[in-house]
């Protein structure tokens, strides 16, 4: 299923897809998209072709509440028009997992059967996700079917690396799951942030004291993520800046710039910058780094006690803001122990941002790590709204919503 980390979105509720399974023995994964897909409440239909009724039964796509299961058997009782209804209905088709076969037909415009007549039939981009012998996927024939389905305005998820089923290794295993479904999802939201690039910070700092030891905080990323997914999704290209966190998708136009320091995660900002024209800075900055340590390591058993001297780590945020161009949007996260409005106020207009996100951090009471948080937002309007508790994906949605009323 999904990462941990990774935001699980529900604001497409209504929205249509149809999925179409081919044979292959990664039809399975198709499982999973399905019940992720209905969890984001976007509803499916599904087509079959023969051989992928040789590995899965109708009822099982039912059961897990696609409607209608389409199948290519003569045997089958069939809607005349069934060949049309993907088109007439559905935001996006999914061809999971896509065969040589389904390829080949698809891009010399073959329709012997249900689910390549209702592709030929399908006026928008179909979304093709290969799954084959790393033999077949290289052979020339499937690359040149490949870049006909592409010359097309066709989307291929290209496959991973790794080892198939029949034990060879090399590209050729279905994209992770998590990463089709993105995939979806973009393909259903609104395009309103198409063409622009938008900068993210996210995730912990670690600020050495020896090679072993840090001060850090317990960020996860989770906020800085769903942010980032939520301008993926609307279109933008996104640079996505982070400390330390755990592997990420590959997605185009979706750029992942790991840091570990805080001056490291400055310098990688800089470099992207002026090339944006937002930038949500949600990343839990350490505010002060150590002074290096005299040792490689603190040894135990050689101290007592020790001191280190502190000093401060540049404020990205102020840098950033201080020098952005006329245009160019600033939001700011702050967490806040106490005082939750009039801190968050200050921190707007000393750091001349354009929005502050807010939320109170007390004990037993903290968003570190969470899937959900309670905010208090403010732009440089004068527009202030305290949020009820959300999934944090819910606050990301929203909070692009607002950047455009700014």
């Amino acid at each position: 299923m999904l990462p941990d980390h990774y935001p699980l979105f529900t604001i497409l509720s209504g929205k249509r897809v149809h999925l179409g399974l081919t044979g292959s023995v990664a039809i399975y994964k198709a499982l999973d998209l399905l019940r992720l897909l209905k969890e984001s409440l976007v509803d499916c239909g599904a087509t079959m072709t023969c051989s992928a009724r040789n590995f899965l039964g109708p009822l099982i796509l039912s059961a897990l509440g696609a409607d209608p299961v389409y199948s290519s058997r003569d045997d089958d009782p069939l809607d005349p028009y069934a060949h049309l209804a993907p088109a007439q209905s559905c935001a996006a088709f999914m061809v999971i997992p896509a065969t040589a076969s389904i390829i080949a037909k698809s891009a010399h415009g073959l329709a012997d059967d249900l689910l390549s007549t209702q592709i030929l039939a399908f006026s928008k981009p179909v979304f093709f996700c290969p799954a084959m012998n790393p033999g077949m996927w290289h052979n020339q024939a499937t690359v040149h079917n490949v870049e006909l389905l592409k010359s097309r305005g066709h989307r291929i998820i290209d496959p991973q690396e790794g080892r198939v089923a029949c034990g060879d290794q090399g590209q050729g295993r279905l994209a992770p799951t998590a990463e089709i479904y993105y995939h979806v999802l973009r393909a259903i939201s609104p395009q309103d942030m198409a063409g622009k690039n938008v900068l993210i910070t996210a995730g912990p700092t670690h600020e050495y004291f020896d090679l072993v030891r840090y001060f850090s905080n317990p960020s996860s990323g989770r906020m800085g993520l769903a942010l980032a997914m939520a301008c993926w999704l609307r279109g933008a290209k996104v640079f996505f800046v982070h400390g330390p966190m755990d592997r990420l998708l590959r997605l185009p136009e979706f750029e992942s710039i790991s840091t570990v320091s805080a001056r490291d995660m400055l310098d990688a900002c800089q470099s992207v910058w002026d090339s944006c024209e937002a930038g949500f800075f949600s990343a839990a900055v350490s505010d002060f780094v150590p002074s290096p340590c005299p040792a490689p390591k603190f040894k135990k058993n050689k101290l007592e006690t020790f001191q280190l001297e502190m000093n401060s780590n540049p404020d990205i945020l102020a840098s950033l803001s201080s020098c952005k161009r006329q245009g160019q949007l600033v939001v700011g996260f702050a967490a806040e122990a106490e005082d939750l409005e009039s801190n968050a106020r200050l921190k707007l207009k000393d750091k001349d941002l354009d929005m502050v996100v807010a939320n109170l951090v007390q004990p037993g009471c903290t968003p570190f790590g969470s899937i959900d948080n309670q905010v208090m937002v403010m732009d440089r309007n004068g527009r202030t709204e305290s949020w009820p508790r959300l999934a944090k994906a819910d606050i990301a949605w929203r909070l692009v919503d607002w950047i455009s009323l700014i």
